[in-house]
């Protein structure tokens, strides 16, 4: 199975979180809420960053031999993660609320991003086979079976 589309896959789920995140921010009242309400989003969204970076990323940077989109994308990964780790330790609901909204555009933009320009780039740069061979390597990761036996996530 092709990578971009397993990753692409896994963007639906993102993009469901960011408008449940969205739709939650304004009925949640308490820090607790808030947290809560952002925890789905935050935990998932770290792990994807891995899964990219060790299934796609570093197939298109050797095989390109430049950075490409992957600069401006493992900035955002960056950011997000050093977003998503601050987000918890705020201590003041309105301040954690604006945080989250911040978060979510750069989710956004990120995703958009990714969908449009990286996938892209990866399908006109990368062979079928390479393709296919980073999308097993998404499934060991995963621990998805495709086609076969499941396998042990990799990250165990």
């Amino acid at each position: 199975m092709d990578v971009t589309d397993v990753l692409a896959g896994e963007h639906g789920v993102f993009h469901l979180l960011v408008e449940q995140l969205d739709d939650a921010l304004d009925r949640c009242t308490t820090l607790t809420e808030l947290r809560v309400a952002a925890e789905p989003l935050a935990l998932s969204l770290l792990g994807h960053a891995r899964v990219e970076e060790e299934t796609l990323f570093q197939s298109y940077e050797r095989a390109t031999g430049s950075l490409g989109p992957l600069r401006c994308l493992r900035h955002e990964h960056e950011q997000m993660d050093r977003a998503i780790r601050a987000l918890f330790r705020i201590s003041d609901a309105g301040e954690l609320r604006a945080h989250a909204r911040a978060l979510l555009d750069l989710t956004r933009r990120h995703l958009a991003r990714e969908e449009q320009v990286m996938f892209t780039a990866a399908r006109e740069a990368l062979s079928a086979g390479v393709l296919e061979e980073c999308g097993a390597e998404w499934a060991r990761f995963r621990g998805v079976a495709i086609g076969g036996a499941a396998t042990p996530p990799t990250n165990a």
